[in-house]
């Protein structure tokens, strides 16, 4: 019989996380071994309970999934994360993906859809609702169609924000290590996405890529 995945879930809505803990309870595939209601509590609980895999909401109070993701993995690498969200934009799945999410879900998936990822996610597989695959296949499509001719100057201040960006850092954290005023990092990333002709981060994160400035 095949190992049952002991799963974690961090959700700061308790409906949400009452959801949850009910189809888990039905699938004999998972077994549900604690809860957290913010990135806050996610490590001690993680400590407490030995999760497989860590289903994760991005959009918290206090600490956010991102960088939740980042302590999960610093407390235990072998640990998976799945991101379960609302959003469907391309950057946030590129957040925490670059963070070291290996799945990431919109929360309208169904339920045999979220377990079979934890599933997956566990076996060692990556999963991405079919939806953000195909804004990823888009944004890539846009980002080889808008490219720039050459390679257009940037400063040493904008390598380092591009290469943040890849890392998975907000615009508020990006500040905070370059000891720069927020406002400074989004006006040189409006600068970027003019240079190269592109709209978002992850056509920023592909264009750099291609250019070999950073890799994936």
């Amino acid at each position: 019989m095949a190992e049952v995945v002991r799963v974690l879930v961090v959700d700061d809505e308790a409906l949400v996380r009452h959801a949850l803990r009910a189809f888990l309870a039905a699938d004999e595939r998972v077994t549900l071994v604690g809860e957290a209601s913010d990135g806050t509590e996610v490590v001690d609980v993680c400590r407490a309970t030995s999760p497989d895999v860590v289903l994760m909401d991005i959009k918290m109070t206090n600490v956010g999934g991102v960088e939740a993701t980042r302590h999960v993995l610093e407390w235990n690498p072998q640990c998976r994360v799945v991101a379960l969200t609302t959003f469907t934009t391309e950057w946030r799945a590129l957040e925490v993906l670059r963070a070291g999410a290996c799945g990431y879900l919109v929360k309208n998936s169904t339920p045999t859809q979220i377990v079979d990822a934890i599933v997956a996610a566990h076996a060692g597989d990556r999963v991405v609702s079919p939806e953000v695959q195909e804004r990823f296949v888009r944004a890539a499509i846009e980002a080889g169609e808008s490219r720039a001719t050459g390679d257009p100057t940037l400063s040493d201040r904008e390598r380092q924000i591009i290469e943040l960006i890849a890392n998975g850092l907000s615009n508020a954290e990006i500040a905070d290590v370059l000891h720069y005023a927020e406002s400074t990092v989004k006006a040189d990333i409006r600068h970027i996405n003019h240079l190269w002709g592109v709209e978002n981060r992850l056509q920023i994160v592909l264009r750099a890529t291609e250019l070999g400035l950073i890799s994936l």
